[in-house]
């Protein structure tokens, strides 16, 4: 666990000690506090991200995380069996929503099947440039 999310939960155990002898400010601290725990959890990336695609008129924001997640939004299950980052954060939410595309699984594939037949042939590939081109060598 990051040391962030530790003081958060530190900063929770002590406002909530206090209990109504909390000030104002103590329960704004409170509140931040909470807010950062919960953005940690894989539901709450999962239902922004969720809340984001669903949009009915989408910001740009809203436009690119419809185009990262594709045609159906992944279900919260599959989501979570997908979700192989250290840290809980909503780019690895967008990540696995790019993986779980399968257009871009697709692409990812024909891109590995295609390095692998150059190399089988002998070819090499330039991958860095987007729609890879392959350059013809002497095979001796």
């Amino acid at each position: 666990m990051n040391t962030q999310l530790l003081k958060a939960k530190e900063t929770i155990k002590s406002i909530q000690a206090k209990g109504s002898d909390a000030t104002a400010y103590d329960l704004q601290r409170l509140a931040n506090a909470q807010l950062k725990v919960e953005q940690k959890s894989i539901n709450y990336v999962y239902s922004q991200l969720k809340r984001a695609y669903n949009a009915e008129k989408p910001s740009d924001f809203e436009a690119t995380i419809q185009s990262i997640a594709g045609a159906k939004f992944p279900t919260l299950s599959a989501f979570k069996k997908s979700y192989k980052a250290k840290y809980v954060s909503m780019w690895g939410g967008m990540g696995v929503l790019r993986n779980l595309n399968p257009k871009f699984k697709r692409a990812d594939k024909v891109k590995r099947q295609n390095k692998a037949q150059a190399k089988k042939v002998g070819n090499v590939v330039n991958t860095t440039i987007k729609g890879a081109k392959v350059k013809a060598t002497k095979v001796a």
